[in-house]
């Protein structure tokens, strides 16, 4: 069973690198902050969390980039992570990792620079969300750039997820409205920017049909 789950392990890492780490470093950051103080907010910022006064200063610039690695408790690492897997890793396999991880880490500075001038200054901020608007506002581009790559299902699929996601936003209150707007309007950006011609991990593996359909794995 440990020998099952390890290669299973190695199998995702080899086809989606970029994904397992930003993985793994949000569990190594939710870990540290288990056994510092736990996910409270005074911990949350001594670790790094957005919060716009103290960037604007104190000149701490690094909470742009470190928010991004904290969650403020089980249930936000375990939804994001949930996310990360799955629509992360699609994205990964479709653009290829150096563009992947461009596309995940501009948006969430740009979802955090969102944050900075349109949250309250005493706002505290955290969480892999406003990347993973990004990476959504990139896939979605793409079912509109590449649509032979998508079927049909798969296309209505990441266009009613997002959706969700879009809705969800504005009704909930601990949600970071600027913060995932801002993601997705960079995801979005970056997409047409520098979409492939060519699918990255599914032209290398032959893994297109005869009509060159690429259908969601």
């Amino acid at each position: 069973m440990q020998s099952q789950h390890k290669n299973k392990f190695k199998e995702y890492y080899k086809f989606h690198p970029v994904t397992t780490i930003i993985l793994v470093i949000n569990l190594v950051m939710a870990v540290l902050l288990i056994v510092t103080g736990g996910f409270d907010t005074d911990n949350l910022v001594r670790f790094g969390a957005l919060k716009p006064i103290l960037v604007f200063e104190r000149n701490e610039y690094y909470r742009i980039v470190i928010a991004m690695f904290l969650h403020g408790g089980f249930i936000h690492l375990l939804s994001n992570s949930f996310v990360l897997y799955y629509i992360g890793a699609y994205m990964e396999r479709l653009v290829g990792p150096k563009k992947y991880l461009l596309i995940y880490m501009i948006s969430g500075i740009i979802s955090s620079l969102f944050v900075l001038f349109f949250a309250e200054e005493l706002s505290v901020t955290i969480g892999a969300s406003g990347a993973i608007f990004g990476v959504m506002g990139g896939l979605l581009v793409l079912t509109f750039l590449r649509k032979e790559w998508f079927s049909d299902h798969a296309t209505r699929t990441i266009r009613q997820l997002i959706i969700i996601n879009v809705v969800i936003t504005f009704l909930l209150p601990t949600i970071s409205i600027p913060g995932h707007m801002g993601g997705l309007i960079a995801g979005i950006l970056l997409g047409y920017l520098i979409a492939p011609k060519s699918p990255y991990y599914y032209k290398n593996r032959k893994s297109v049909n005869k009509d060159n359909t690429i259908y969601q794995a």
